[in-house]
């Protein structure tokens, strides 16, 4: 445990790798009000709109695109300051939310299905995510950097048990007032955007 100081008060805070151990035990745990503590889904999610519009705008797919996705991108590039884009990006960064928190509480990214009888909806836009794996996800070779005051970074690897494929991530953590880290931004955002882009059109 280490000691820290916020608002004059001296306690002790966990680990930014205790953090990211249990974002990997809520995921095996089906556990999607554990992960949102560990994880800005919301924060994270509508910065990765905005970097998955700007990569769509200037590289569009080869050939015939889903149709879907070309209208809610055209519309977010084409308007980004319009108080329709901004609704229109709201609702994505939602339904993109609603379909991370389904596969963890239903147990598709632990490998374990969930009995339970009533599961969170998977959002109006689940055809989005139709190409998606939903199989079990899990960080491998986590890194912490040394911490500097209230924020820390880490490396580590999602491997995708559908695909077989492993995913790099840089993130960012900041420390929380109630002594624990949450990871707020993945920082290579754009780099995977693009690589899932590729693996997408060369289905």
């Amino acid at each position: 445990m280490i000691l820290v100081l916020w608002s004059g008060v001296a306690w002790a805070a966990e680990p930014p790798a205790a953090s990211l151990a249990n974002i990997q035990r809520a995921i095996d745990g089906n556990d999607h009000a554990l992960l949102e503590k560990y994880i800005d889904l919301r924060g994270i999610i509508a910065r990765g709109v905005d970097r998955f519009v700007a990569d769509y705008a200037a590289n569009p797919p080869g050939g015939e695109g889903d149709p879907l996705m070309e209208m809610l991108s055209g519309g977010l590039a084409g308007e980004s300051g319009s108080a329709a884009a901004q609704s229109m990006k709201m609702m994505l960064v939602e339904e993109t939310r609603k379909f991370v928190i389904r596969g963890v509480a239903s147990g598709d990214f632990s490998g374990k299905p969930s009995k339970e009888a009533a599961l969170p909806d998977g959002g109006l836009l689940a055809v989005l995510f139709a190409d998606a794996s939903t199989a079990r996800k899990e960080l491998r070779g986590v890194r912490v950097s040394p911490v500097k005051g209230d924020a820390a970074t880490a490396q580590a690897t999602v491997y995708d048990h559908g695909s077989e494929r492993n995913y790099p991530v840089q993130l960012d953590l900041k420390l929380q007032p109630e002594g624990y880290w949450k990871v707020t931004d993945v920082k290579n955002m754009g780099d995977l955007i693009r690589r899932v882009r590729k693996e997408a059109e060369e289905r």
